[in-house]
């Protein structure tokens, strides 16, 4: 009997030895993203600050951003400045007073435009798709027409 017990620890003892590891942190578990070419890690915290602070989400922001300048903060194409190429006219819209050739800086960038994608966000009611061609072609005539000129806002 004491030897059927004993076997029984024993055996216990072992089992316990051989469970698997905890689970490690959550943290840990998500992948760690490789960064687009042209993209820094300090260009990847300032996509992401700025989409988190105007609740855009992250993958809208990069899919605009390598359509519009692969990453490059300096991309200049006729009237259109910077990563998301933003008009001044329409970074004047959003708040920016500094000159135009401002917009170049990467984080200056991105305040105004994800702020101006924002509005594109909201009226492609979730469909990123669509809030990148509503971003590309200017979405005034939309937000009128859904009445949400204020809440985009370009009122």
């Amino acid at each position: 009997m004491i030897r059927s017990i004993l076997a029984g620890l024993m055996l216990a003892v072992l089992c316990a030895c051989a469970a698997p590891t905890p689970d490690v942190t959550r943290a840990a578990q998500e992948p760690v993203l490789k960064l687009y070419p042209n993209e820094t890690p300090e260009l990847r915290q300032s996509i992401n600050y700025w989409a988190d602070h105007y609740e855009v989400p992250r993958t809208l922001v990069q899919r605009v951003v390598i359509r519009e300048s692969t990453h490059r903060p300096e991309a200049r194409n006729g009237p259109y400045y910077g990563l998301m190429q933003i008009l001044p006219a329409t970074a004047r819209g959003m708040g920016y007073e500094g000159p135009n050739r401002g917009l170049l800086d990467a984080d200056t960038n991105l305040e105004f435009a994800v702020k101006y994608l924002r509005g594109a966000w909201l009226l492609a009611d979730g469909d990123e798709k669509r809030a990148v061609k509503l971003y590309a072609k200017g979405y005034y005539p939309e937000a009128k027409r859904q009445g949400m000129l204020e809440e985009t806002g370009l009122r």
